[in-house]
């Protein structure tokens, strides 16, 4: 291998070659932006005053390494209890901006020594984040991942354009030399949080939390850094090429800690740029499967990491359940993508537009609350243990519950669905399942007072569970007796609709009593003669036409 030195002639040679025609390209188009007014003249002095105060800000310091500490630990604890407000005040004492400004300088110079000296500095202070990250996540006695802390495992679009917009305004506000606090808030919103979050990764042995947000703090590094490079060299605040000392170990560092850098950002826009074809192809199948217009997609979030699988998460609120729609849409997608999803599609039925926007909103509040939800339920063995069709499944992520629709099963009573209910729980891996059983006139309540047999406890039970299912309100309670019933046994059957009423009112449930004549389920089974002697209480889920009943105090 040709040793540094026989090839140091080549390299400065090329080097210059490169630096002269991209000194007459910046020049010119320097020239189109002095005519703007932007920038003020950083020609002489005012410039060599900005480059002096950048490097000077940038030094490795004690007082670096301790705010460095100080943020990172700030920023650890705001993620751990999802505080956005604990987060924000890490931002304000970040001391990052500083070497990163240097670092952008360095790149817009072709200043090999400068990148150097100013990675050296982001890399002490990135350990120190991280350290402290690690070591807080072992001492706090809370280790979920929170919201907060999911939202920077991976690298989004909105990511990226958050690193360079805080990247140009940092730059803006250094040339112009106004509001250093701004700048330290405008980096460290895309730097410290993911390096506290790879703390939080390490300290509880999550490999892919860690990755991820390395990742991202790498990429935002980078759309920082050069984002801070252009501005610089744009404003004619950077050192002018000219004057750059060409020396062959220090180009060859400057290019090896580009390359360092636009790696993983080429890598990351690459990603995203997966992930938002996939997207809009998602959305259009969808839509065009379901036959509900896109609006009707409340959520929809794609992942397709560039070693991993294609995953889709989406609530779609339509006016009918689509049984075959997940495997359909499914199919689709992957013919159209050549690369098979692991979709995860949850439709919730809204008939009317009322019910629509309220479906939206609550999956859009659901969404705020949750953060990015990676944890999704396994939906497919729930379905598989519940084995009935489902006419509607919707998943409330933030409180961890899946909601099942089923159809009528023939011959199925109210302790059928709730066995069932039971029985899925076991499949669900921590999720909660909530089934909803179908919904019924009225039920009756026997007897209780005084009774233990386990049968009318079971009924009781069956009975107060469907209720909360339905989320039923303002029930009419009736007592119902036969006309051979005694007064005592018709007394007790008063009563017990006075206890139904308070278990009730003790669930949240409103309800009232009515005039106790005879009901028409009770009126139908004395004709038959299947009923003899019936004591309990009639409860009315859903309500008949106004017909004069007295309602009692």
């Amino acid at each position: 291998m040709a040793d540094i030195k026989s090839v140091a002639p080549l390299i400065k040679s090329g080097s210059a070659t490169f630096y002269r025609y991209v000194h007459a390209a910046v020049m010119q188009f320097r020239a189109q932006i002095d005519k703007t007014g932007l920038f003020p003249d950083m020609n002489g002095d005012a410039g060599r005053l900005v480059r002096q105060t950048v490097q000077d800000e940038s030094k490795l310091t004690k007082a670096y390494m301790l705010m460095s500490a100080l943020s990172a630990g700030i920023a650890t604890l705001g993620l751990l209890q999802s505080s956005a407000a604990v987060v924000i005040g890490a931002m304000l004492i970040s001391p990052l901006m500083g070497p990163i400004s240097s670092l952008g300088f360095g790149f817009a110079s072709l200043d090999g020594h400068q990148i150097r000296a100013a990675l050296r500095v982001v890399l002490v202070g990135a350990v120190i984040g991280i350290l402290t990250g690690v070591l807080l996540t072992w001492l706090s006695p809370i280790r979920n991942a929170t919201p907060e802390i999911i939202a920077r495992t991976q690298p989004t679009l909105l990511d990226l354009a958050i690193a360079i917009l805080s990247g140009m305004a940092g730059a803006y506000a250094t040339v112009q030399q106004k509001g250093g606090t701004a700048i330290g808030v405008a980096i460290a919103t895309a730097l410290m949080p993911p390096l506290a979050t790879v703390g939080y990764g390490l300290g509880v042995m999550n490999i892919a939390f860690a990755g991820g947000a390395f990742l991202l703090f790498v990429t935002n590094l980078a759309a920082i850094a050069f984002s801070f490079a252009l501005v610089a060299r744009l404003s004619g605040a950077a050192r002018p090429l000219s004057h750059v000392e060409i020396t062959p170990r220090y180009v060859v560092g400057g290019v090896l800690a580009f390359l360092v850098l636009a790696t993983p950002l080429a890598l990351t826009l690459l990603r995203v740029t997966h992930e938002s074809s996939a997207q809009a192809t998602a959305r259009r199948i969808i839509a065009d499967e379901l036959k509900v217009p896109t609006t009707n997609i409340a959520q929809l979030q794609t992942t397709w990491p560039l070693t991993g699988d294609l995953s889709i998460d989406a609530v779609v609120v339509s006016p009918n359940y689509r049984n075959d729609g997940e495997q359909k849409i499914t199919d689709r997608i992957t013919k159209a993508l050549g690369k098979a999803p692991q979709l995860n599609l949850q439709q919730v039925v809204a008939a009317d537009i009322n019910g629509q926007t309220k479906a939206i909103v609550d999956a859009a509040v659901e969404r705020t609350a949750s953060g990015i939800a990676r944890d999704v339920p396994p939906l497919t063995a729930i379905r598989q243990t519940i084995g009935l069709p489902a006419q509607a499944i919707w998943v409330n992520r933030a409180e961890r519950t899946v909601n099942i629709v089923p159809m009528a099963a023939p011959g199925w009573e109210l302790g059928d669905y709730h066995a069932l209910e039971g029985k899925a729980a076991k499949s669900a891996a921590g999720w909660q399942i909530a089934v909803v059983p179908p919904v019924v006139a009225s039920l009756i309540f026997p007897v209780r007072v005084g009774n233990e047999d386990p049968e009318v406890n079971r009924i009781w039970r069956d009975n107060l569970w469907a209720i909360l299912r339905w989320q039923a309100q303002n029930l009419t309670l009736k007592s119902i007796y036969s006309d051979s019933t005694t007064d005592e046994n018709r007394a007790s059957a008063d009563e017990n609709t006075v206890a139904v009423m308070a278990t009730l009112k003790d669930l949240g449930v409103a309800s009232q009593i009515v005039q106790s004549d005879d009901s028409e389920i009770f009126k139908s089974a004395k004709a038959t003669g299947e009923l003899k002697n019936i004591r309990g209480t009639e409860v009315k889920i859903i309500p008949a036409p106004p017909n004069g009943e007295t309602i009692l105090n």
